[in-house]
This record gives C-alpha cells, sequence and structure tokens, in this order.
C-alpha cells in the first residue's frame, strides 16, 4: 500500500511539474509519463512505468534547481521522490556534489553566496564522497567525506574533511561500512569530521574543524542528489569541482612517485 501510495505521489509531482514547464507539450508528454492503472499482468510494465517516472522527475528537479530556484514545484518534488522509496543508487554518491538549491538555514548560506557573486564572480558549495571498497575481501574502513566552499571564483577554497558511515538499519550485515545492497532512499549517515582547512591565494591555513555529525540523502541518481543535515535540505548536482593542492602537496607527491 505505502508503495503505491508513493507511486501516485511521484505521477502527480511529475505531471505538475510536466505542467509548469511544457504546458505546450503536455498532452504528448503526458502519456509518456504518466502510467496507467496498474493489473496483474502488467506489473512489470508498471514498475517500468514507475522508474520512468521518477527518472524524468529527478531530471526535471536538477534542471529547475539549476534554473528556476524559486519553483514552487521544487519542495512538491522533493517529498514525492521522498515518499518513493527507491533503491539506493551508489552513481548519487561518485565524486563532487555541488549545491543548486537549498531552503532552511542553508537558503541564507546560498544567498550570501549569490550576493557575494554578484560582486566576486563565482561562489560555490557541496561536497565529494568516496565509497568504501567494494571488495569484500578487503579490510572495512569508511567512506570519505570532504565538504568545500568555493569563493570568488576559487580564489579562496574553504573544506572540511572526515569519514562517513551508513546508520546500523542502513549497514551491510558483514561490512558496516558500506551500503547494504537492498537499502531504500531515504538514508541516513553518520559523519565524524576530523580537520580543514583555507586556501587563500595559494597559501593553506589549518582551521580547527572537527566533530560528529548525521545526514539523510532523500534520493538520489546519476543527475541529482536530495540532502538533507541540521542545516536544511539541498537539491545537489554534479560537479566539476576538484580538491585544491598547493605547491608543497605536489611536491610531497612527486617524491611518492620517484621513491
Amino acid at each position: 500500500m505505502a508503495r503505491a501510495l508513493a507511486a501516485t505521489a511521484v505521477r502527480s509531482a511529475a505531471a505538475r511539474v510536466l505542467s509548469s514547464r511544457h504546458r505546450a507539450r503536455r498532452a504528448t508528454a503526458a502519456r509518456v509519463v504518466v502510467a496507467r492503472a496498474s493489473s496483474s499482468s502488467s506489473s512489470q510494465t508498471d514498475d517500468f512505468a514507475v522508474e520512468h517516472q521518477r527518472r524524468y522527475l529527478a531530471s526535471q528537479l536538477a534542471s529547475l534547481a539549476r534554473s528556476d530556484p524559486s519553483s514552487a514545484s521544487i519542495p512538491e518534488a522533493i517529498a514525492a521522490l521522498e515518499r518513493a522509496r527507491a533503491p539506493v543508487d551508489l552513481a548519487a554518491f561518485d565524486g563532487a556534489w555541488e549545491v543548486a538549491w537549498s531552503e532552511g538555514t542553508m537558503a541564507w548560506r546560498a544567498l550570501v553566496a549569490r550576493a557575494v557573486q554578484a560582486i566576486a564572480g563565482r561562489c560555490r558549495a557541496g561536497q565529494a564522497f568516496t565509497l568504501p571498497s567494494s571488495d569484500s575481501s578487503s579490510s572495512s574502513a569508511p567512506g570519505e567525506a570532504l565538504n568545500f566552499a568555493e569563493l570568488f571564483d576559487g580564489a579562496v577554497v574553504i573544506t572540511a574533511r572526515g569519514v562517513f558511515r551508513p546508520k546500523p538499519p542502513f549497514a551491510d550485515a558483514t561490512r558496516c561500512d558500506a551500503i547494504r545492497a537492498d537499502a531504500r532512499y531515504p538514508i541516513a549517515f553518520d559523519v565524524q569530521i576530523d580537520g580543514g582547512d583555507a586556501r587563500v591565494a595559494g597559501k593553506r591555513f589549518d582551521l580547527p574543524i572537527c566533530g560528529p555529525g548525521e545526514f539523510e540523502v532523500l534520493y538520489g541518481d546519476e543527475c541529482v542528489r536530495v540532502f538533507r543535515s541540521s542545516g536544511g535540505v539541498a537539491v545537489q548536482v554534479p560537479s566539476d569541482w576538484t580538491p585544491p593542492r598547493d605547491a608543497e602537496e605536489e611536491e610531497e607527491e612527486e617524491e611518492e612517485e620517484d621513491s
């Protein structure tokens, strides 16, 4: 029953997003993204249709977050994707992702970033996750987390690094640092921040950042991730951000390669 209600919510949200963005093509597109009533003989077709609708809604959420962050369809799409309880897609934890839309105290950060950006160029923030090795024979180790904020077109970069692991209900039975294979969104994590730094004009300054925390991923696939923490909810999209390196780190890396 819960799955059926979630599927209905996804269909409704997809239809409303479709209406707000593509009114001229609504009749044609709706036939593609809105499934008909299911029957026992067409359950696989229905499952495919719901998956298609969910992916469509996720892609539209990513597009709205980038191009129309004031759209009233964004919170509705987030809620529908959370209720859908989709299977966890590990593509949502691959590489760097940056915030395209936020609410709660995150919205204040975004507002400040936009104000600064208007004066001094591009500003962005997000996370880069690295999942534990999928090799079951390897020793268990938590995933790595790197939070970043980039200001003034990259002239100032602030990072906070640490480790993260799924909370027990979402963890693999034999490898507590890995996500269980049948996990569904939303999925909750514990995080431990170990340190951070700020880089300004090529110089690095250590920051006294450390402590525990937690966050949830309400939905995620290869094109969008919905992230919730104590600061609020954020819609994130894949980013081309890469961790900065200073001359000292490059020299150390070259020495390791030579040795």
